[in-house]
């Protein structure tokens, strides 16, 4: 899901010059992430996964539900926001649309954090799947 998630989201913001899609994980790098050191850079995060069950069913066919999250990291100056944020804000949290992502519930909102002159902007983006 991460792969495709990528592909959404350098597809969705190839109009816009100010921001880049980068392809590495969030790392740190002397204890700090790299999105803080590499701002207007959107990094996606490995996805994790709950299962969880739906609907408990007599004799043990229990229906499961498959829940598959990745958060998306972004950081900008918080003094002088970038030309186009609010569009890359609104077009980050339509990449859960994606049409290569197999799901019938797909969610994504975001919070923003400041830290210093810095706004971090966390999005989760949550799948969730019928397992077989």
């Amino acid at each position: 899901m991460r792969a495709q998630l990528l592909t959404a989201l350098t597809s969705a913001t190839s109009t816009l010059t100010n921001f880049a899609v980068s392809q590495e994980l969030p790392w740190e790098q002397n204890g700090q992430p790299l999105y803080l050191k590499n701002m207007k850079k959107i990094y996606v995060d490995r996805q994790y996964r709950e299962e969880s069950t739906m609907f408990a069913v007599l004799g043990g066919d229990n229906v499961i539900q498959d829940l598959v999250k990745a958060n998306v990291f972004l950081a900008v100056d918080a003094k002088n926001s970038p030309v186009g944020l609010d569009t890359l804000i609104t077009k980050i949290l339509s990449a859960k649309d994606t049409t290569v992502i197999t799901a019938f519930k797909r969610e994504s909102d975001y919070t923003v954090e400041k830290q210093e002159d810095v706004s971090i902007y966390t999005f989760e983006f949550r799948f969730t799947t019928i397992k077989q």
